[in-house]
């Protein structure tokens, strides 16, 4: 029987009635039960209901009287394991300083599309880049509650996302003769941390590692003898004090963790560099302690900034790569130098390269030629006149 008679005390007539039915998901025996009907057929009303959901969706949703906030909690302490700890901090950053105060009290069963595009469209003085980790954070938690069966479905892949792009207007990469001016203007100091700031940009230049990666290195993972270079390990660092500093072994992917070739170009800088840093750490202050990055982004900014050049390290990465894609390395070499899990990534470097040489061939022919072709025909027809 599915539906149950039960006593109650507070019944008028002393007993209520109760839906009761098992039912599978995943071939996992359920049991669905809410008591409380004052009569049988309201109960057989609400059992077919019930019955419904369960052939339309495979389950029945759950009675979810929690918050956004509070599933973002569950998701922090239970569900991000699978993050690395740098992206667990970026994500509690851009929760405390943008979600928290606007969606945290909402329940989490009426976030819709409506309520997150209007959210969405009120951000548009911030930063796309903001905007996306935000965006990030939030589809995270969505995916979450879906897991715990609070929600059936999520709305973020339909919400469209704009705001400012402070890089439109600055190029991603760099200039060897950009790069030389900073190495040189690093070098030129004398001092020990700023000659591993080089080293840094050195390293990042010739292999495209990130700055996790680069600044977690050791002397051992550098193998001169057949010109290998073991990337596997990375700082943690975000929101983290220098002498906090620690790396792990788990890396962004399955790809990021590899074996790559070493350029004799960095191998030969690499050999005068060890031979002023006695320490294992590759990146390292003037006692051997490892160096923040964070810190390394303020002091090249100081630097930059009078030199006229703007920089970031990941600009390196860019650089790299796109100094592969202009010099006709094939595809899938370029995947396995970048360490790309997605060879979609590194098909849309070549795309987006591809396009703008395109672009310059286009203008070069109709500003160029064709304008000199018609000055001559002007010229030519002026004289007929």
């Amino acid at each position: 029987m599915s539906i149950r008679k039960r006593t109650s005390k507070k019944a008028k007539n002393g007993y209520v009635y109760e839906v009761y039915f098992p039912y599978k998901i995943n071939g996992i025996i359920e049991r669905y039960s809410k008591s409380g009907f004052k009569t049988k057929k309201e109960a057989q009303e609400h059992e077919v209901l019930m019955l419904a959901e369960v052939k339309e969706s495979g389950k029945i949703k759950k009675t979810v009287n929690k918050t956004f906030d509070d599933v973002y909690s569950e998701f922090i302490e239970i569900g991000a394991s699978e993050y690395q700890p740098n992206t667990i901090t970026l994500m509690k950053r851009n929760y405390k300083a943008h979600v928290k105060e606007k969606l945290g009290n909402i329940p989490i069963t009426t976030i819709d599309y409506a309520l997150l595009q209007k959210y969405f469209n009120s951000r548009n003085e911030y930063g796309i880049s903001v905007n996306k980790n935000v965006k990030s954070v939030i589809n995270n938690v969505l995916n979450y509650a879906i897991k715990l069966s609070y929600i059936n479905n999520n709305p973020m892949s339909l919400v469209k996302i704009s705001g400012v792009d402070k890089a439109k207007d600055k190029e991603q990469i760099l200039l060897d003769s950009e790069m030389n001016i900073i190495i040189n203007k690093l070098e030129q100091t004398n001092d020990f941390t700023y000659q591993a700031y080089a080293t840094a940009i050195q390293i990042g230049r010739y292999t495209g590692l990130r700055i996790s990666e680069v600044f977690a290195l050791d002397k051992k993972d550098f193998d001169f003898e057949n010109d290998t270079i073991d990337i596997n390990k990375k700082l943690v660092y975000q929101e983290l004090k220098k002498e906090q500093l620690y790396h792990i072994n788990k890396m962004k992917s399955k790809k990021s963790k590899a074996i790559i070739p070493l350029a004799n170009i960095l191998k030969n800088t690499l050999i005068e560099w060890f031979k002023k840093n006695p320490y294992d750490k590759v990146i390292c202050d003037i006692d051997g302690h490892y160096l923040h990055p964070n810190y390394f982004t303020t002091d090249m900014k100081k630097v930059c900034d009078p030199l006229n050049i703007y920089f970031h390290f990941h600009m390196l990465r860019h650089t790299f790569a796109t100094t592969l894609a202009t010099n006709n390395v094939d595809i899938k070499t370029t995947q396995e130098l970048m360490r790309h899990s997605n060879f979609n990534t590194t098909m849309n470097i070549y795309t987006h390269i591809n396009d703008n040489v395109k672009k310059k061939a286009l203008n070069d022919v109709f500003n160029i030629k064709s304008g000199e072709k018609v000055a001559k025909t002007q010229k030519e027809f002026s004289k007929l006149s």
